[in-house]
């Protein structure tokens, strides 16, 4: 992808010198036709559409075998239409990329949301599917945008155009042991202050309140990003990290935060363990009934299934509201899992009429009770273990991203920046106001060098 990239550099370069050296103002310059992308093909009459669909899970995953089973369902409704799996794993976006330096045709790409929109979509690569979204749902007589839970789709804009596609959803919430909570005496909080008086009447009972993992950036930023959201809103740690004089990351709510962090290890929230711990040290005592909580996307209680057993009883509640703070309770992260339409493909209607058969009730379903994962349709049951999930999705009134969008927008800046003074600073090895103005300082400096 670096070699596309260095091409748009020097055709943008090549232009401009044009425009530069071009003709006398007072003799503009004959205009070149503007190229066109290449136009999608309309088959020919019985004629069969084979799409080419490269995906992030492995072939013996479930995952798969649930999505290999809707290509199959949809063939044999569509018998004009053929898909062609490529089962890259993890590693899939970078495997396309190299796929297509070569002249390979990809139709459909599938990856974490966040990964493909900081990757292929901001590049360029994705087909808007704009022109396609007030089409009727395969299932029910409403547009297939309406189909998903709020804020959902729309998450990933840009530009006003819809690139992606989520068709799993794990939404990031706290994942805890029901019945710690009723031997303590407590109850879902709804506010901040609910939440640390919880923790308390916890360690009376005799539990660890919190897991956290003491290697894992992404499972601690949830609880830093989520209070920080809750006290600005939505797209304030966002500015932080757009911010190119660093001068945001001084900001009371930024600092005020981070104590809110520390203020957990101080009333013994967080076991002083965990910074120790290497993933899944930390979830795993949740599952043996030490502690009674973790924040965490929806495929915690999936995950962690064989070591709780059966009969652990999972509930999950969202982060709680912040006194004073603008942030709604309702708004809403999810993990997302999504599928895009590449740009150079030459059927996208035909790619189109699969997105939209993988969100039928049947495909969404299959994905909830074989697969055990959220999905991304309303009405549809999720796994009792993450019941909890639908309903908070179902509640939600805007759509979070990881880092508040650092994570899909500004890769790296996150993992170079922002990282390891973020560690520093959660598990006390800094204070609250030096890691404000340590991140002053580095973003400054990353932003210069850009």
């Amino acid at each position: 992808m670096k070699t596309i990239k260095i091409f748009f550099v020097l055709i943008m370069l090549a232009s401009l010198i044009l425009t530069a050296c071009g003709a006398p103002a007072t003799e503009p310059p004959a205009e070149e036709p503007v190229a066109e992308e290449p136009a999608a093909e309309e088959p020919a009459e019985g004629e069969v559409v084979t799409l080419a669909y490269w995906s992030m899970w492995n072939e013996p995953e479930t995952i798969a075998q649930v999505i290999q089973g809707w290509i199959d369902e949809f063939e044999a409704q569509n018998p004009n239409i053929k898909i062609e799996p490529v089962w890259n794993g993890r590693e899939n976006q970078t495997k396309a990329r190299t796929a297509l330096a070569g002249g390979t045709v990809i139709d459909i790409v599938d990856q974490d949301a966040d990964q493909i929109a900081g990757g292929m979509m901001t590049e360029g690569l994705g087909y808007p599917l704009n022109e396609f979204l007030d089409q009727k749902a395969l299932d029910e007589d409403v547009p297939i945008k309406d189909v998903f839970y709020p804020g959902l789709l729309e998450v990933f804009e840009q530009d006003g155009n819809i690139y992606l596609w989520p068709y799993m959803n794990s939404v990031v919430m706290w994942w805890y042991n029901k019945d710690i909570f009723a031997e303590a005496g407590v109850s879902v909080p709804e506010t901040w202050e609910q939440f640390l008086e919880n923790g308390q009447k916890i360690q009376d009972a005799g539990y660890s309140v919190m897991a956290v993992e003491g290697d894992v950036f992404d499972y601690n930023m949830f609880i830093y990003a989520y209070y920080l959201a809750r006290v600005k809103g939505k797209g304030f740690l966002l500015s932080a990290i757009t911010d190119e004089t660093g001068e945001t990351w001084k900001d009371p709510a930024i600092i005020d935060a981070m104590a809110e962090m520390q203020g957990l290890w101080d009333k013994g929230l967080i076991p002083p363990e965990s910074e120790g711990y290497v993933w899944p040290a930390g979830q795993t005592t949740l599952a043996l009934g030490e502690t009674a909580m973790e924040m965490c996307g929806a495929w915690l209680p999936n995950e962690l299934a064989e070591t709780a057993g059966p009969d652990f009883n999972w509930g999950g509640f969202r982060f709680p509201a912040v006194a004073g703070g603008v942030g709604d309770i309702n708004d809403l992260q999810s993990w997302l899992l999504a599928a895009m339409i590449m740009k150079d493909s030459k059927h996208p209607a035909e790619a189109f009429e699969f997105l939209k058969f993988m969100m039928t009730k049947e495909s969404q379903s299959q994905m909830a009770e074989v697969a055990l994962q959220g999905v991304t349709r309303v009405g549809v049951d999720w796994p009792e273990q993450i019941a909890d999930g639908a309903a908070a999705a179902a509640s939600a009134k805007d759509g979070l991203l990881h880092v508040d969008g650092g994570t899909a927008f500004y890769a790296e800046f996150t993992t170079t920046v922002l990282n390891q003074p973020f560690l520093d600073a959660f598990y006390k090895r800094i204070t609250p106001e030096e890691f404000g103005n340590t991140m002053a300082e580095k973003a400054a400096e990353y932003w210069a060098g850009q």
